[in-house]
């Protein structure tokens, strides 16, 4: 448990607890990597003198570039599969119209033969042949 310097010491330097927690991780993984302490005392470990350092105002947080809707969260194994799924599945239906399509041009292609349709009227008969 965090006693040097309190959490109620650390919360104002911070518009959150959140973004308090993300910069002293921050700064402790920097630490961690081989930065230089910015202040002379000596800590427990790493995580302690970054909200010592949080404390005395030599670490700042920095806000990010992108605006907060083009954050993006990256996609579990799941939901990547399930758009790949999604995609194959559109592939085929668009394959499946389009030979669809090409086997109704190829089948009225062959078939298109204008039709000639003979008409046969009979005539109507005379009166000449009616009264026989």
């Amino acid at each position: 448990m965090l006693t040097d310097p309190s959490l109620e010491q650390l919360l104002p330097k911070a518009s959150c607890a959140y973004e308090l927690a993300v910069l002293v991780s921050k700064r402790a993984s920097q630490l961690v990597d081989g930065a230089q302490p910015m202040i002379p005392d000596q800590a427990d470990n790493a995580v302690s003198l970054a909200c010592k350092e949080v404390l005395e105002d030599k670490v700042e947080g920095v806000k990010g570039i992108l605006p907060k809707d083009a954050y993006a969260v990256p996609l579990t194994r799941e939901a990547k599969l399930a758009i790949e799924a999604e995609k194959k599945a559109r592939e085929q239906k668009e394959m499946f119209r389009r030979d669809a399509q090409a086997a109704d041009m190829a089948f009225t292609e062959e078939n298109h033969t204008p039709a000639t349709v003979e008409i046969v009227t009979e005539e109507a008969p005379s009166e000449e042949t009616v009264e026989e």
